[in-house]
């Protein structure tokens, strides 16, 4: 602990990982951090957005209905039984630690972090014709930042507008650009380039801290996932 507060890293389980993924992500954390940790992964989530998520015979959109992932916003509210001093990193169950994590804990945390996506930089014109299509958000959810309590405001604007957000929007990071991005509010930060790299702009080549796998299909994840210790 320093002082009064914990560094948490979280992860959030549902769908196609096994708890070896869990495990494996415990052990790549512990491998890349030198200060004091916990490490909890999530499984159990309220059931009050389960009508959206599933369409008709169990036909699944992307992987989970209306609003994929949207388990990952019952998280802040979830997060109400950490100390409010605490600083928690959220980590999807398929990204890679490169480099030692400590750097999460001293950043600023007046605000809390999302990835951003430098498709409209990297590809503008794929950026341009991707967004008429499925909204293409300039976040990405698989690695986020933030103190108990500052996400509060999306877990209750999802609570108090679930048919107008389920039945807009394709994914949750589409969601949280397009309500509380830098178009329409203040309310994150993100990492600095580099901090976070991804598949889909060549960061196998030079990978940042942390290593996602965006732009591969689930295939490709699971391997590279499993690969995890190489």
């Amino acid at each position: 602990a320093h002082g009064d507060w914990m560094f948490r890293v979280i992860c959030a389980k549902w769908g196609k990982y096994n708890d070896d993924t869990i495990t494996q992500l415990h052990d790549n954390v512990k491998e890349k951090i030198n200060i004091p940790f916990t490490f909890e992964c999530f499984t159990e989530f309220s059931d009050e957005f389960d009508r959206y998520q599933y369409q008709k015979d169990d036909y699944d959109y992307w992987d989970q209905g209306g609003l994929p992932h949207s388990n990952k916003i019952q998280l802040f509210k979830l997060d109400e039984k950490f100390n409010k001093n605490d600083t928690i990193l959220y980590l999807d169950l398929d990204v890679i630690i490169k480099q030692d994590i400590d750097y999460f804990s001293e950043l600023s945390n007046n605000k809390p972090y999302v990835v951003w996506n430098y498709w409209d930089e990297l590809k503008p014109e794929e950026w341009r014709r991707l967004y008429n299509i499925s909204h293409c958000p300039l976040f990405n959810s698989s690695v986020m930042l933030w103190k108990p309590g500052q996400n509060r405001i999306i877990y209750n604007f999802l609570k108090d507008n679930v048919e107008k957000v389920f039945f807009t929007y394709r994914g949750i990071d589409t969601f949280m650009f397009h309500h509380f991005g830098p178009y329409t509010s203040s309310h994150f930060n993100h990492f600095e380039e580099g901090v976070v790299t991804s598949h889909r702009h060549g960061g196998d080549i030079m990978p940042g801290i942390i290593h996602i796998f965006e732009g591969l299909t689930e295939e490709e994840k699971i391997k590279h996932v499993f690969n995890r210790k190489n």
